[in-house]
């Protein structure tokens, strides 16, 4: 009795009384019940939309995940991610678009020694130790006709070293021509696109000659950056995949030490300069004249196919890998030891390496 006295008091202090008592209790008590019935469609309305907003607000931070490289402090850091969608390509191919179409790339997670892969500062003096490392499958046939199209669905275990091999191909050299260089496919990339129109799929690079000097070198490396690319200098240019790459999480092995030099898919970029008497000077050319190509053999250039894309390459490709690589060129021959070029680029002088880096 004395609680609802209390509740009487309450309620007199707040509505002062008026006529019409009976009419107006009848009144509240309906606004009570439609109170309650109300509260609760309320509550799960509010409900559902901030579970939505939680959606909204985790796709925003997935797709600006993460502009910079990101240390837990236990030894483990996660690379900066490129967003696929941000990035300009030079073509409409069906490779670019499949591969916006699958969003945002999985952030890798580096552990170990791997943690240097983080540091984007350091890119330049590690040179192939900042290449991403990568394993792959050298094996005929499975690997015969490897082409970029295969990262899109391949798992790890099944990378083929010419698939990431064409995909570095076509995209250093449609980067090269948009920089003003003139691009054209020399040696074992050449070899194979007169053996089979494809990748070589037992080879560890792809080859790219370009005419004269390299235009624009800082562009055409930031061009290749922001596509998720390293160049780096070693007694010639080279491009490997980097960390930052949207496919890095489906090519990345995290069993393999940080990459020792030329024990991953890379580019190498070969000088081809024509001089006064018309020959041309080929960079690492071991030819019957040393270097030099008569002139008529190597302009005006013409093209080849690696898998059903056209390349400019020289005019003569028969005359320039029998030069290159003996009459017998089109037996494979699959490589058991390291190359002589690259013994001698391992013992490259340093203070070359750095000039060259700043042209």
């Amino acid at each position: 009795m004395d609680k609802k006295m209390e509740e009487g008091v309450g309620v007199s202090k707040r509505i002062p009384p008026r006529r019409g008592g009976v009419v107006r209790r009848a009144f509240l008590s309906c606004r009570d019940f439609w109170t309650g019935v109300t509260v609760i469609p309320t509550f799960v309305v509010v409900l559902i939309g901030l579970v939505f907003f939680g959606f909204a607000m985790e796709a925003h931070i997935l797709a600006c995940m993460p502009e910079f490289s990101v240390f837990t402090g236990n030894g483990v850091c996660t690379p900066r991610v490129l967003n696929v969608s941000g990035i300009e390509y030079h073509s409409g191919h069906r490779f670019y678009s499949v591969l916006k179409d699958m969003g945002q790339p999985k952030a890798l997670k580096f552990r170990g020694a791997h943690t240097k892969l983080c540091e984007e500062s350091l890119r330049t003096k590690m040179k192939y130790g900042y290449c991403l490392p990568i394993s792959g499958r050298k094996d005929t046939p499975f690997c015969l006709a490897g082409d970029r199209t295969d990262l899109l669905t391949t798992s790890p275990k099944s990378v083929c070293y010419a698939s990431v091999l064409h995909m570095l191909l076509v995209d250093v050299y449609e980067e090269l021509k948009a920089t003003g260089n003139t691009p054209l496919i020399t040696f074992g990339s050449l070899l194979g696109a007169v053996r089979n129109g494809s990748m070589i799929p037992f080879t560890e690079d792809t080859d790219i000659g370009y005419v004269g000097r390299l235009h624009d070198i800082q562009p055409l490396r930031k061009a290749l950056w922001n596509k998720g690319y390293h160049m780096f200098f070693l007694r010639i240019w080279r491009v490997c995949v980097a960390p930052t790459h949207p496919l890095a999480a489906k090519l990345y092995d995290a069993s393999l030490p940080l990459t020792q030099s030329y024990a991953v898919p890379y580019v190498d970029l070969y000088r081809m300069k024509k001089v006064k008497n018309g020959n041309w000077d080929i960079q690492e050319m071991d030819g019957s004249n040393g270097r030099f190509l008569p002139g008529h053999m190597v302009e005006p250039f013409s093209q080849v196919t690696i898998n059903g894309m056209p390349f400019d390459t020289v005019h003569d490709p028969h005359f320039f890998l029998t030069e290159a690589y003996g009459p017998d060129y089109m037996t494979p021959q699959q490589r058991t030891e390291t190359p002589a070029i690259e013994a001698s680029n391992s013992t490259s002088n340093s203070t070359s390496s750095t000039a060259e880096e700043k042209k």
